[in-house]
């Protein structure tokens, strides 16, 4: 017989979801966006669930072109206006509700939201990882899953193993991947799980959709990292992008989404303008008047796109939903003893 513990940890989280999908678009018609930017973060996309089957990348939160357009049009149907960061410091629309596309680390395959951009008049945000530009590698993450799927690894083990990576310098981690995998891992394996090299993000930087952000140098958690090598990561990336695009970047994401007090004082000191992270949170409009502005991000949901209501709308997530529920019942249970 399974535990009550363990059928409440497993089950909690998708029952919320589940509910979610159902009732959070009637709340969201009481829950005001107007005044609001909301702002997402992509990471690849696939022309067809063909492409996610063959295992080429860590599917993460990637979607295909059809789902992409799906998420585009709910968000144009509900009339929200997508703007990107250099917009904030302009006199926007009181009333209004705004809506940010970002793409993380630098795929190639992110070329493929660039003609629907076009299509649809709307604007994005590429934060590059120079690194892997520069010398067309792979990223870490992707060389894990891929190579551990081949081996048959299920996929929780392959998350435990990435998330226990996410603590430790990049250096650090290229050794692993060459003890583990061999030199060689670092080659892609497809225009699938590809950068751009640095003719095509001096291409789409003169895109008139596009909008190029700094992802660190070599896709370091800043909070592993001393304050000068933070310096660095940041200083080298700008620099690289700066050569190929003729701008300095005033937007940063930080990978993974962490930061923390001295992360930020070194991000404001390299004028960066804007940093994002990924807690799912709305922001809200105007954008305060400081020297660096933070924006929260929600990741897209890939399934069901046309019932977009969900608790990361309202605020929530239902892992961190269900944990405090749990904490609920136990303290009113406790208070009835």
């Amino acid at each position: 017989m399974r535990p009550i513990k363990n059928t409440y940890e497993t089950y909690s989280p998708k029952v919320i979801k589940n509910l979610g999908y159902l009732i959070n678009p009637f709340l969201l018609n009481f829950k005001s966006e107007r005044n609001r930017l909301l702002v997402f973060y992509f990471h690849g996309l696939y022309e067809s669930m063909k492409q996610k089957q063959l295992h080429h990348v860590d599917p993460q939160n990637n979607m295909t072109t059809k789902q992409f357009i799906d998420f585009i049009e709910y968000f144009l149907h509900y009339k929200y206006k997508f703007i990107i960061p250099k917009d904030l410091s302009s006199e926007l629309k009181e009333n209004q509700s705004y809506a940010m596309i970002t793409f993380d680390d630098g795929y190639f395959n992110n070329m493929l939201a660039v003609e629907i951009l076009k299509r649809y008049n709307i604007p994005a945000v590429f934060f590059i990882t120079t690194n892997n530009v520069k010398q067309n590698i792979s990223y870490w993450w992707d060389i894990i899953y891929k190579f551990r799927v081949k081996q048959g690894i299920n996929l929780e083990t392959i998350r435990n193993e990435q998330r226990t990576l996410k603590s430790v310098k990049f250096s650090a981690i290229n050794d692993y991947i060459t003890q583990n995998f061999g030199i060689k891992a670092f080659e892609p394996w497809s225009d699938i799980d590809r950068p751009f090299n640095e003719v095509e993000v001096r291409d789409l930087a003169e895109n008139p959709y596009v909008s190029i952000g700094n992802h660190t140098h070599n896709h370091s958690i800043l909070t592993c990292y001393t304050r000068d090598e933070i310096k660095q990561e940041l200083s080298e990336s700008s620099n690289i992008l700066f050569n190929l695009t003729g701008k300095y970047p005033v937007s940063v994401a930080f990978p993974n989404g962490n930061y923390n007090d001295m992360v930020i004082e070194v991000t404001e000191e390299a004028g960066f303008k804007y940093a994002f992270t990924t807690e799912p949170k709305k922001n809200p409009l105007p954008a305060e008047d400081t020297k660096l502005i933070r924006i929260d991000r929600y990741h897209p949901n890939t399934t069901e796109i046309a019932r977009y209501g969900s608790f990361f709308r309202l605020g929530y997530e239902p892992e961190y939903l269900a944990d405090d529920l749990k904490i609920k019942i136990k303290s009113i249970l406790r208070r009835r003893k």
